[in-house]
């Protein structure tokens, strides 16, 4: 497959970055300066296609790779090639960067170790502002079901892994949270994650022990 790459100048999008990069070194605690991720602008389904070399759903509109890099489909695109009709705000647009780009500051300071996906697509949805395009739910009953999938038939990790990230840092701070982070070093499974996080915080992830610290 073979691609062909030219730089983009837009106000938009680089004052966008840059923000979202000294926040998100902010709130993770990592100096990232050099070597700093790349964004790349979509223009088509028909592209974000190519470039993940497979069939993708009409919600995908941005990711990270492995490596460095995100990828996003163009602001002007999102009605014409997504199920996003109603198009993006800026403001939606620069949540999107920044919670692809906080999924790269997320497997820096893990160092790759075993990461929930409801707890990955947590972090992003509440570092980049998600949170504040969506209903927050009164009680919690759908995240625990995500532990390695983002979707389960007409349910998301989307809807209630950001609110959850948001209790974990109103009720117990967030250098707790960075030091929790920290520690998931060395874990390799879903056991090991979930015995780490009941040490840490006090209480097991279960939906009637999280929703009981909600509540009060």
């Amino acid at each position: 497959m073979i691609f062909e790459l030219r730089q983009k100048k837009n106000k938009f999008l680089e004052e966008t970055y840059k923000k979202s990069m000294k926040e998100l070194n902010g709130f993770y605690g990592i100096n990232w300066v050099k070597n700093t991720p790349k964004v790349f602008i979509l223009n088509s389904r028909d592209d974000i296609n190519a470039v993940k070399n497979e069939k993708t759903e009409d919600w995908v509109v941005g990711w990270a790779d492995y490596g460095n890099n995100i990828y996003v489909l163009d602001y002007t695109k999102m009605k014409t090639e997504s199920s996003h009709k109603d198009g993006y705000s800026k403001d939606q647009y620069t949540a999107l960067i920044k919670h692809e780009l906080s999924h790269l500051f997320l497997r820096i300071l893990t160092n790759g170790s075993y990461i929930p996906t409801w707890l990955d697509e947590g972090l992003a949805i509440y570092t980049s502002g998600q949170n504040n395009f969506k209903i927050e739910p009164e009680k919690f009953n759908q995240f625990l079901n995500f532990y390695s999938k983002h979707i389960e038939k007409d349910k998301t990790v989307y809807y209630e892994s950001g609110f959850f990230v948001l209790m974990l840092v109103k009720r117990f701070g967030k250098q707790k949270l960075i030091k929790f982070l920290k520690s998931l070093k060395g874990v390799n499974n879903k056991k090991e994650f979930d015995n780490l996080f009941s040490s840490t915080y006090k209480f097991k992830l279960n939906y009637l022990e999280v929703n009981n610290i909600y509540t009060k």
